[in-house]
């Protein structure tokens, strides 16, 4: 099942839980309009007002049902609102405290070493890390609607007493939920039972204000129908707990499947099963509940199990753990008594640990592939194939893990540094567009940054501009992934004055190349998503036929890109073309119509398309960019920045890519 499958599947099974939820709810009303109805008839008749049939007045019926419907759906869109921000709500829910991305505490930075190596591997952008601090049991959580907003956290106890390859098999299993798009169902189940839970609440207040009114009717010898307002509150604190019990079996069904997947894909990923065996044999020895007031809100959002063990086996969110070991690790027998934790090393003098302690000396290549970042890059490479490029988005491997990791170790400790904070974030940025060639526009570029962010950002980014300048072309936009998190911290002020200079240095000599372009579109849209708001689009096409010259324009966009005349770019549109389906309507347009204005337009459409289209347009881009059977470096990037456009995490290119083709 490759990511396109996995999307297809995830939307098919939030669409699967809304029908679901909506049955139970419904349920839930039909049940409390009966019970209702009968209670207010009983208590009639016991104060002498006659013997009414409530439960038989369709009118009454129906006002039961929407109203159950109403405040279950009310609570929720609360919640919902609350959870707003997405992977930072829930990690403010569960009290996590953000990770400094510069930190150079030893476990904190190990952490963060684990993490940054899947982001860059995996394409998708560096997502925030929380620790929840004195929580001793061992588990991690992702959160978020999307790829843009997750978050990774890990307890203390996970984050201490993990090796780095057990704790990398527990991020692993994080970024599959990321890149399965686990997260946005996560949240939805969230707000789904918190309106279940209000309900109960609602039916204990109606308890106690009944109560309170049988009191004061004994006591007075006068009445307003206490008796039943605390029935209806027990009725509907009865009811209640029954659909948070159906909502909690719907949500253990939903949440096992999807941890089993997440176990397999975290040892595809790593292929390394002792490291995710080994992290949770020690769940098995050292526990994973966590103390959190509001853990069993988000408890199926967890590593491990996140609650107490309950007596009913069928609604828990995770599956036994000696099954999830036992898969992994056949012949373990269920001893956790002979799980040993490690001693805790010496802390790491300040000094030593700027750097990277995941991968070595910053700078030297990582023993066992000299090649990947090594040596110097030619400027044509072996085409990739369409289905190749395909097979590559949403994918994380053991050979893009240890690129990254190489990458990691191959820059400078100033540039790695930079990457941490959001003020050298933004010069790095600004570093990687300054021009090269031309001194007049080199310096015309650092006069706009003086303009508008100052004196010391310019010298910053003429600082940088020469370390970066030495770097392998193939660091340059993962490492422009990686400046996104440090970037996501700056001030709401600053974020439209970035986005503006970073437009103007683009286009400072007149002209955009490549990858002055891909590096704009990946850092903008991955800003704008944090900054405004804006959420990815839902699918709403299903059909090519409906934006056929959308997809001429990005063919053909495409085609100019990589052909060098017009028998080339001829060439190139027909294979791309060629992977459309038939119904498509499209036509090789002229280059006057295939502007940046025109193809970014073409992709805020392409946007909306569903996975299966989404499928045929990366397939489509890669058969086009590669037609000649060589992929330069800038043609690559350009094809990454057009897949993530479309929502679809293409890995850097890399030995794996390379050896795809």
């Amino acid at each position: 099942m490759d990511f396109f499958e996995r999307q297809r599947q995830a939307k098919k099974k939030t669409g699967r839980l809304v029908f679901l939820f909506f049955i139970a709810v419904l349920f839930i009303g039909l049940l409390n309009f009966f019970l209702i109805g009968i209670a207010l008839s009983l208590n009639s008749a016991y104060e002498g007002e006659g013997n009414y049939t409530k439960f038989q007045d369709p009118v009454f019926g129906l006002v039961v049902v929407l109203v159950t419907l109403g405040i279950i759906s009310l609570a929720g869109l609360y919640r919902h609102f609350q959870l707003r921000e997405g992977g930072p709500s829930i990690a403010a829910m569960m009290n996590g405290r953000l990770v400094n991305m510069g930190t150079v505490e030893p476990d904190e930075r190990k952490l963060m070493n684990v993490v940054e190596e899947m982001a860059i591997a995996s394409s998708v952008p560096m997502p925030q890390v929380y620790v929840l601090d004195g929580e001793q049991g061992i588990n991690a959580f992702a959160a978020g609607y999307a790829m843009d907003d997750a978050v990774v956290g890990v307890t203390e106890g996970c984050m201490r007493n993990l090796s780095r390859d057990e704790l990398q098999g527990v991020i692993a299993h994080e970024f599959s939920h990321i890149l399965n798009n686990d997260m946005r169902l996560n949240l939805r189940l969230v707000a789904v039972i918190f309106g279940l839970v209000a309900l109960a609440e609602l039916g204990r207040i109606f308890l106690d204000v009944g109560a309170a009114s049988s009191r004061r009717r004994r006591s007075s010898r006068d009445g307003d129908g206490g008796g039943g307002i605390a029935l209806i509150g027990l009725i509907l604190m009865a009811t209640s707990g029954l659909g948070i019990l159906m909502g909690k079996v719907i949500k253990s069904a939903v949440s096992r499947q999807r941890e089993y997947l997440a176990d397999s894909s975290a040892v595809q990923f790593t292929r390394n099963p002792e490291g995710l065996a080994g992290a949770l044999k020690k769940i098995g020895a050292g526990g994973s509940r966590l103390n959190a007031s509001k853990a069993s809100e988000a408890s199926h959002m967890f590593f491990g199990n996140a609650l107490k063990k309950s007596w009913f086996s069928f609604t828990s969110t995770h599956p036994p753990l000696l099954e999830r070991i036992q898969l992994l690790e056949p012949s373990f027998d269920g001893d956790f008594s002979a799980v040993k934790f490690e001693e805790r090393p010496q802390p790491t003098p300040v000094a030593e640990q700027r750097q990277p302690v995941a991968t070595g000396q910053a700078g030297l290549p990582i023993p066992g592939i000299d090649q990947a970042l090594g040596q110097a890059l030619p400027p044509v490479i072996a085409g990739i194939s369409a289905a190749a490029a395909v097979d590559s988005v949403g994918t994380l491997t053991q050979e893009q893990i240890d690129f990254a990791a190489a990458l990691l170790a191959s820059l400078p400790p100033a540039i790695r540094e930079a990457s941490h904070e959001p003020h050298d974030a933004c010069a790095l940025i600004f570093a990687l567009l300054l021009d090269r060639r031309d001194e007049v526009v080199r310096e015309k570029q650092l006069g706009q940054v003086e303009d508008m962010f100052g004196e010391e950002m310019s010298a910053a980014t003429l600082r940088l501009s020469d370390l970066v300048a030495e770097l392998d072309p193939r660091a340059k936009l993962p490492l422009a992934d990686l400046a996104v998190g440090s970037l996501r911290r700056m001030a709401r002020e600053q974020f439209d004055s970035f986005i503006h200079l970073l437009e103007s240095l683009a286009a400072a000599d007149e002209h955009i190349d490549l990858f002055e372009y891909s590096l704009s579109k990946l850092v903008i849209r991955h800003l704008e998503t944090h900054f405004t708001k804006q959420r990815a689009k839902t699918a709403q096409v299903y059909s090519l036929k409906r934006i056929g010259h959308e997809c001429s324009v990005l063919i053909s966009s495409l085609a100019y890109a990589a052909g060098s005349d017009e028998d080339s770019v001829r060439a190139a549109y027909q294979a791309g073309a060629d992977q459309l389906s038939a119904e498509t309507q499209i036509g090789q347009l002229p280059a006057s119509e295939c502007g940046l204005e025109e193809l970014d337009q073409a992709l805020a459409s392409l946007a909306g398309v569903s996975p299966k289209l989404k499928r045929q347009l990366v397939q489509s881009a890669a058969a086009t960019v590669s037609e000649d059977g060589c992929l330069q470096i800038q043609e690559a990037e350009l094809l990454r920045a057009i897949s993530d456009s479309l929502g679809c995490p293409m890995p850097p290119l890399s030995i794996e890519l390379e050896e795809a083709a």
